[in-house]
């Protein structure tokens, strides 16, 4: 797994998801799901879903209970390309892809503004991510 991935932490994380629905790339220009794809030992993946989860959790709080939809399109964007590069993986992320994607429940009902920049994210992740 390249270095970025775990060696980013979660402001570092959040700083490259700012850029969604755009380039989100980690420091030397990793994707994060070539992070996901590239997870190969539990080790590595309980040190990147560690990141990630919080990552996700924080932005899924803004974007539902606070009705920030830039959060909602950062979610969506995390939530997106953690799924793909669980489905290039050898399986051992799907899991992580599962966590990250139930952090959104209830993100589309907060209106139609987040639930709109969701999507946006996720489709921008689901192809960029």
């Amino acid at each position: 797994m390249p270095r970025a991935c775990i060696d980013t932490d979660q402001d570092g994380y959040e700083r490259a998801l700012a850029g969604a629905p755009g380039a989100v790339v980690l420091p030397g220009g990793t994707p994060i799901s070539m992070c996901v794809r590239r997870v190969r030992t539990d080790a590595d993946l309980q040190n990147l879903g560690a990141v990630v989860h919080r990552v996700a959790e924080g932005l899924a709080v803004r974007a539902r209970d606070g009705g920030n939809a830039r959060a909602a399109v950062q979610l969506g964007f995390l939530s997106a390309a953690v799924s793909r590069g669980a489905a290039r993986s050898n399986g051992i992320s799907s899991e992580l892809a599962r966590r990250v994607e139930t952090t959104g429940t209830g993100v589309r009902e907060r209106s139609p503004a987040v639930a709109h920049a969701l999507n946006e994210g996720l489709a921008a992740g689901a192809e960029h991510g």
